[in-house]
């Protein structure tokens, strides 16, 4: 007992120190090789006041519809971001500043907002162009429903270019209530996953050439 003591009362500070390093070790080799880390899809909706709780039936209801299996990559229905690229200043806040360094990593997959918004947010570039191969043809199908911008990269585009599509009178208005004035959904610029926003589509119920199908 009084060797117990002993080793506590002189080498305390190195025990706590080794065991919390233990702790810290299994810490970072569970999160490396056990959780999970990439996504299915990732979309942000813009400006939404509804509560918790219908976004999360609206992520579950997702993931049944596209059959994910979230203990391989995650679903993410991120509601909590809160900007408006369309007026002065509208962008002077962090959550823009996190909305865009979702896509400039790559890992926005939509974002769904207003129109004017979503077109703000298109003509710096930041979405991608629908009628831009390799994509056009994944997205063929929904010109009736697309939202047009001028980038402000003339280089680009004089012209206008597709960077939304407009799901107005889908379930997402419809059933889960949100965006009662209409919204548009726009692609990340670098997303990794567009055949993923198209089940996302197929998921709220909206056709390419107009209304519920």
């Amino acid at each position: 007992m009084k060797k117990i003591e002993h080793i506590l009362t002189y080498y305390w500070l190195w025990i706590v120190g080794i065991g919390g390093g233990a702790v810290l070790a299994v810490y970072i080799l569970y999160h490396a090789f056990f959780t999970v880390k990439e996504n299915w899809f990732y979309a942000v909706l813009v400006n939404v006041m509804e509560p918790d709780s219908v976004i999360a039936e609206l992520k579950e209801d997702f993931i049944s519809h596209a059959g994910y299996d979230t203990s391989v990559k995650n679903v993410v229905i991120n509601a909590n971001s809160y900007f408006d690229a369309s007026i002065s200043g509208g962008t002077n806040n962090n959550y823009f500043q996190s909305f865009a360094a979702l896509v400039e990593s790559g890992d926005l997959d939509a974002v769904v907002t207003s129109e004017a918004n979503l077109i703000a947010v298109g003509e710096a570039g930041r979405l991608l162009d629908l009628s831009a191969e390799p994509y056009a043809e994944l997205f063929q199908g929904w010109e009736n429903r697309f939202v047009y911008c001028i980038p402000y990269d003339a280089e680009y585009s004089t012209d206008p270019v597709p960077v939304g599509i407009d799901i107005s009178g889908s379930d997402l208005t419809e059933v889960y209530g949100l965006y009662p004035d209409g919204a548009v959904l726009g692609v990340g610029a670098y997303t990794k996953h567009p055949e993923e926003v198209i089940k996302f589509l197929s998921f709220l119920n909206v056709s390419p050439t107009g209304g519920k199908e």
